[in-house]
């Protein structure tokens, strides 16, 4: 509509120019009135496109921050479990370190920690949401930039730590479980035979104090981190959509 009434006026200011019969002057009131026309009209363009435009970058915005919640909400629920894991890990190591120096070994106690040295966890977060309008570029309709920045750290420095950190003791945890295989004497019941051995072993202690080290001092407290960073961009998301 608006480019109809540009080439509408247009049209109308060369045919002044072009007119015979009408002084200069007149021509150049007429020509004005049609040059104010023609930037109203497409000012008017302008605002009408902005608008929209901004109405469809709310409505985007909006579904982004509702479909992130939910992922945020999945991904707290696997950083609690994984955290848990690692809790039940390192209170595994700490009795298998007790063990080690001199203390006597528990059957129920083993039976209760053995799998520590077996067991690994991946986070799987949910991020093809996030992936996805980073790819497109459209990072722009998010307006709160406070809010932007908290998504972007979660994504591209906390989560990718924890998953780097989940590597790192998936691999190192296969030194210990390689070395218990090895080692391990078994009866017919599937019960280890030589667990006092093992554990005594400076291997063995070294191993899993490494273990112990890497949990306490950097696996759970990126998952915390995680977990707290969570909530805080769900709270930013509750006051947004409100």
């Amino acid at each position: 509509m608006a480019e109809n009434e540009i080439i509408k006026h247009s049209k109308k200011a060369y045919d002044i120019v072009k007119s015979s019969g009408i002084s200069i002057r007149h021509k150049l009131v007429e020509i004005f009135i049609e040059i104010i026309i023609i930037v109203i009209a497409v000012s008017v363009s302008i605002w009408v496109h902005n608008w929209n435009e901004r109405r469809h970058n709310l409505k985007e915005e909006k579904e982004f921050y509702i479909g992130l919640k939910k992922d945020l909400q999945s991904d707290i629920e696997n950083m609690t479990s994984s955290r848990t894991m690692y809790e039940y890990s390192l209170h595994g190591i700490a009795y298998f370190l007790k063990a080690g120096k001199g203390q006597n070994l528990d059957r129920d106690s083993i039976n209760k920690y053995a799998d520590c040295f077996f067991s690994s966890t991946d986070l799987d977060p949910h991020i093809a949401r996030y992936e996805g309008l980073k790819s497109s570029g459209r990072f722009s309709i998010l307006e709160n930039r406070e809010l932007l920045n908290n998504i972007i750290e979660l994504h591209e420095s906390i989560i990718q730590r924890i998953e780097d950190l989940n590597e790192k003791y998936y691999l190192h945890n296969q030194k210990i479980s390689t070395l218990i295989s090895q080692n391990a004497i078994l009866a017919q019941n599937g019960q280890v035979l030589n667990a006092a051995s093992i554990t005594g072993r400076s291997d063995f202690i070294i191993l899993i104090t490494l273990s112990g080290g890497l949990i306490a001092n950097n696996i759970i407290p990126i998952h915390k981190a995680g977990i707290i960073k969570c909530r805080e961009i769900i709270a930013q998301i509750d006051r947004e959509l409100k």
